[in-house]
C-alpha cells in the first residue's frame, strides 16, 4: 500500500470515531432529578372508571390540567398531548392524564365528548374529573403547580411521571422545543427498567 492511500485509511477511521463518539456523547442523558412524588388519588374518568394512582403505577405517565370550556391555553395544550398520544399510541407503557380543574362542569360525559373530538383512546389517555377539594390537594401537594386556591387558573405545565409515580420533569405545555424534550425524557423513562 502506498503511503497517501494508508493516510487516507487513516482518516476515515479517525473521522468515524470522532463521529461515534459524538454521537454517543449526544445520546447520553443525564439522569432526570426526581422533584417530588404524587400522593394517592381517586377520580373518574371519561368512560365512568375509577383510576386512582395505583393504575397508573409500573407506567411512565404525562398530566396536564384543562378544562373543557377554556378557549386560550388548553386546546393548544390538549393539541400537544395529542401528538405524544399519537407517537406513544401503540405503547402499552405510557399514559396520558388530563385532569380538569373545572369538575363542576366537566362530568365524565362531558369528557368524553371532549375526547371524542381529539380521537383518544381514553384506555391510554385518561381525561379526569373529581371532586374540587382532590384536585386542589392533587395540585398543591402533589404537582405543585397552579393557583391552590383558584385553580381555575391552572398551570400551563406538562409533568413528566416516572413508573413509582415519582415526577421526574416538567415541561411548558404550549411550546414545541418543550415537547420535543419531553418526548426524548418519555424515551429515556421508558428504556430504564424499575
Amino acid at each position: 500500500m502506498n503511503l497517501n492511500f494508508r493516510i487516507k485509511i487513516y482518516a476515515i477511521i479517525a473521522v468515524f470515531l470522532a463521529v461515534t463518539y459524538i454521537i454517543k456523547i449526544n445520546n447520553e442523558q443525564e439522569p432526570l432529578p426526581v422533584i417530588g412524588s404524587i400522593p394517592e388519588f381517586e377520580f373518574i374518568d371519561s368512560e365512568g372508571r375509577d383510576i386512582s394512582l395505583t393504575n397508573l403505577k409500573g407506567k411512565v405517565w404525562v398530566a396536564d390540567f384543562i378544562f373543557t370550556t377554556c378557549t386560550m391555553a388548553c386546546p393548544i395544550m390538549t393539541g400537544n398531548m395529542n401528538t405524544i398520544h399519537k407517537k406513544y399510541k401503540k405503547n402499552d407503557d405510557l399514559r396520558l392524564v388530563s385532569i380538569s380543574v373545572y369538575p363542576e362542569y366537566d362530568t365524565p360525559e362531558v369528557l368524553k365528548k371532549y375526547a371524542s373530538q381529539y380521537k383518544a383512546d381514553t384506555d391510554t389517555w385518561h381525561f379526569l374529573t373529581g371532586n374540587e377539594s382532590t384536585v386542589k390537594e392533587v395540585i398543591k401537594d402533589g404537582f405543585k403547580i397552579g393557583d391552590y386556591e383558584d385553580i381555575i387558573f391552572h398551570s400551563e405545565k406538562f409533568a413528566l411521571v416516572d413508573k413509582n409515580g415519582m415526577i421526574r420533569a416538567y415541561y411548558n405545555g404550549m411550546k414545541t422545543e418543550d415537547m420535543k424534550k419531553l418526548k426524548k425524557d418519555i424515551d429515556n423513562l421508558l428504556k430504564q427498567s424499575s
